[in-house]
């Protein structure tokens, strides 16, 4: 049986729940998600904390403050914990059996006698009665008469709602509004649906269902996934490098050739660090590391190792003898 299943066959208990803070709350579960998340009804919250209490020592002993570990209480009420502020949950005790007991309501007889009837008595609001007094407007002394325009400032322009000109405040409209939602025609209040605005939610739809399609498969997965795609991108650098081998050595830059060589060395070493391994991409710039050392040692033959002037003694004309060094001439 699953977890989940276990903590639904807990709904209506009273749990006790221990939070990474070390605090607790004690409440009615009323429900829960994936997440762990709670809400929990009646709850209250236990908190254990440490005081210092001086207390009366003998004459003569020390008068060190005493420190004394005292849990508090705090009534909290209906509550949403969070699951991941949660340690531990356990159960304090049964569901109540009548569920209507823990809003302290009896079936068919209303409230009881223990939950007295408040003063306040259930009124219209609207045209034709007296408005309450939270709705009738400022109170005394509040919202009267303007105070005066500023003295020393003759002929200077007065500030809105001051200065001259009385500032009231507009008239309450709650209950007229009131009168005017509860006459309106159903469906009043929706937003009319534009013919696009369907078929852009059935489009969103078709997406949502075929990447869900996607991703439970798992090769679909793989071939859609940056997994795959990022190495499949970057081959163009060993197949630029490996038609590069078959031009001049000359056009090869060293400075460009050997920082290709660091570059991919070093995500040799990161395609096989990742988890998982990605052999795609560690072949990619195997054959760049490879294509770049061909062309790392063409480029020393070439500058290095007589490359250059083989090629220019092959390149002149025949029957021309090659030009004789200075030292020879002199012998």
């Amino acid at each position: 049986m699953s977890a989940t299943n276990k903590q639904g066959k807990m709904i209506n208990y009273r749990m006790r729940v221990t939070l990474n803070d070390g605090r607790q709350m004690t409440g009615q579960m009323l429900a829960f998600d994936k997440h762990m998340n709670l809400v929990l009804a009646d709850t209250e919250e236990f908190r254990r904390t440490k005081r210092k209490q001086n207390k009366p020592s003998a004459p003569g002993a020390s008068s060190a403050a005493q420190v004394v570990e005292q849990e508090e209480k705090r009534t909290l009420g209906l509550t949403i914990v969070r699951g991941a502020h949660i340690v531990s949950l356990s159960v304090e005790s049964p569901p109540p059996a009548d569920p209507s007991a823990r809003l302290g309501k009896t079936p068919g007889a209303g409230i009881t006698a223990g939950l007295t009837a408040g003063p306040g008595v259930a009124r219209a609001a609207g045209r034709g009665a007296a408005a309450p007094i939270s709705l009738a407007g400022p109170a005394a002394g509040v919202g009267g008469a303007a105070p005066p325009p500023f003295p020393g400032f003759p002929g200077a322009p007065g500030f809105p709602g001051r200065g001259g000109r009385k500032y009231r405040r507009p008239a309450l409209c709650h209950g007229l509004l009131s009168d005017l939602i509860l006459a309106a025609p159903p469906g009043f209040g929706k937003l009319p649906t534009h013919p696009r605005t369907t078929i852009t939610v059935k489009m969103a739809a078709l997406v949502k269902a075929v990447n869900a399609k996607i991703r439970a498969h798992p090769v679909l997965n793989y071939v859609c996934s940056t997994h795959f795609w990022g190495p499949v991108s970057n081959f163009g650098i060993p197949v630029a490098a490996v038609m590069d081998t078959r031009k001049s050595p000359d056009l090869i830059s060293g400075t460009m050739t050997f920082s290709l060589c660091i570059y991919s060395a070093t995500f040799m070493r990161y395609a096989l660090a990742v988890t998982p391994k990605n052999y795609l991409l560690f072949l990619c710039h195997f054959v760049n590391e490879g294509a770049q050392l061909t062309q790392g040692y063409r480029y020393l033959q070439w500058t290095q190792w007589g490359g250059k002037e083989a090629a220019a003694a092959a390149a002149a004309p025949a029957g021309t003898a090659p030009a004789a060094s200075p030292a020879a001439e002199a012998k």
